[in-house]
């Protein structure tokens, strides 16, 4: 049989082309907090915020904050995603993410957790920007109670009874064109049936 040069020129530019969109498509490098660029608690442990649905009022949305900051001599990091490390239940709903950057004072605070998505005005002043493409600019050496603040917003609302949430947090990244995902050990959890053991144990609690 004989194969034309044609044909072997064709060959090779589908092999290139194919091992191009391997490297496109190779996953990002996943580091814990503390471990890369873009960081939260910038150091090992972990945090959980747990909502009861029963509370006061009986909200059926929730917001929970926390910080993002760049490690020590560290390019700006450009946010591509939020998501779920792992989701448990069936019982809550993403209702969306939002950043902001602000100056703490002593009327102008972080947020933990507030009842309702999106923040009330009255507690959150700032206009969340869109999470893709934000640039996080502020240094974790920046103590976490003064100076600039970039801030995470999650929300999350009820669906049903069986509680569920975010078994920690996931934020893609890029620094200098090199994409990467922070694992952040902050679980986010709307209280039921699929989330009882968790909320045993949970160290703080949203209203």
């Amino acid at each position: 049989m004989t194969v034309s040069r044609g044909t072997v020129v064709g060959l090779g530019a589908v092999a290139a082309l194919g091992l191009a969109l391997l490297v496109r498509t190779a996953p990002p490098e996943r580091h814990l907090d503390g471990a890369g660029p873009l960081a939260s608690l910038n150091g090992p442990g972990s945090e959980m915020m747990a909502t009861d649905p029963s509370a006061a009022g009986h909200p059926t949305s929730w917001t929970f904050g926390l910080r993002l900051c760049l490690a020590s001599g560290t390019d700006p990091a450009v946010i591509e995603s939020v998501a779920p490390t792992v989701s448990i239940g069936t019982g809550y709903r993403f209702l969306g993410a939002g950043i902001r950057q602000f100056q703490l004072t002593r009327d102008h605070t972080t947020v933990i957790g507030l009842s309702a998505w999106p923040p009330p005005r009255t507690e959150v002043p700032d206009t969340l920007a869109d999470v893709r493409g934000y640039v996080v600019s502020t240094p974790c050496s920046e103590p976490a109670n003064s100076g600039a603040y970039t801030e995470l917003m999650i929300g999350l609302g009820r669906e049903g009874d069986d509680g569920g949430g975010w078994n920690g947090i996931d934020v893609g990244y890029s620094v200098a064109g090199r994409h990467r995902v922070l694992v952040i050990a902050h679980d986010l959890f709307i209280c039921g049936p699929a989330v009882a053991e968790q909320c045993g144990l949970r160290s703080s609690q949203v209203p």
